[in-house]
Order: C-alpha cells, then sequence, then structure tokens
C-alpha cells in the first residue's frame, strides 16, 4: 500500500513520536481510530445503500465476472454497423423450422439489432421462403398460380 513497508511506518511512527512529543501522541492516536472507524463506518453504510438500490450483493467476485466492456459506446456501435454474419446451413434449417405459413419477414442480425429480411428477398430454394408459403407447401412450383382473371 502506497510501497509502505513495516520498516517505513515504524520509521514515520518513531518520526512522529519525536515531533509530537510523548504527552500528544496519545491524543493523536486516538484521533487517528476515530478517523479510520469513521471512515469504515462511511464506506460500510455506503456500501449497502448501493447494494439495496442495485437491489443486488456488491461482491468483488461477481464484478471481475462481468465483461464491462461490453458496454462500451463505441463496441455496440460497430457491432450494429458491422454486416451480420451469413446464415449457415443449420441455421437456415432452423429458422426454416419456426417459419409459419404466410410469415412476410426472417429476423437475422443479433437478438441486440435485428434485421427483417422480406421473405421475397430470400432465393427461391431457400428452405425458409419455402416454409413461409401461404399454403404450406414445399415443393417448389415450377410457375406462378394463375389468378382467375388469367384463365380466360
Amino acid at each position: 500500500m502506497f510501497g509502505l513497508t513495516l520498516e517505513k511506518l515504524f520509521l514515520v511512527a518513531v518520526i512522529a513520536g519525536v515531533v509530537l512529543g510523548p504527552a500528544r501522541l496519545p491524543d493523536y492516536a486516538r484521533q487517528l481510530a476515530r478517523g479510520v472507524r469513521s471512515l469504515r463506518q462511511f464506506v460500510d453504510t455506503t456500501r449497502a445503500a448501493a447494494e439495496q438500490d442495485l437491489g443486488m450483493p456488491l461482491r468483488r467476485s461477481e464484478w471481475e465476472s462481468v465483461n464491462l466492456r461490453q458496454y462500451d459506446p463505441r463496441r455496440i456501435v460497430r457491432d450494429a454497423l458491422e454486416e451480420p454474419s451469413p446464415v449457415t446451413k443449420n441455421e437456415t434449417t432452423e429458422q426454416a423450422a419456426q417459419m409459419r405459413p404466410g410469415q412476410k419477414y426472417v429476423v437475422a442480425g443479433t437478438s441486440s439489432h435485428p434485421i427483417r429480411v422480406p421473405i421475397d428477398a430470400l432465393d427461391a430454394d431457400d428452405p425458409r421462403r419455402i416454409a413461409a408459403r401461404p399454403d404450406g407447401s414445399t415443393s417448389t412450383p415450377e410457375s406462378p398460380p394463375l389468378l382467375a382473371a388469367d384463365r380466360r
């Protein structure tokens, strides 16, 4: 602590004893003890108030395990501006299993910065697009269905 060793503390105590004298030294020692006690009480009450306000105990081990750099605004903005990582085949099939017939969008990107991708923008053979067809069919249509006006 502050580069003080036991020898240096002993030397400071001897110098304080000589400068203050034996008559005033006990009074100053009591004042120092009172100051240390009040500082410790202040720290304890402040810690208790902070724990009550946060609703969780302030333990050094818990705070050291939290990566506070994840809350850096520069990192958040950089992550938001980066392109979303390409979707792998496993993620595609997992998303296709969760699709509902008639769904219009696929949500991509991170959970903090979701991106809505229209189903129509996906490839025709994309499993997510196939799963989102309104009729629920899984076969790829040869041509678009004819409307009643086109059948004449």
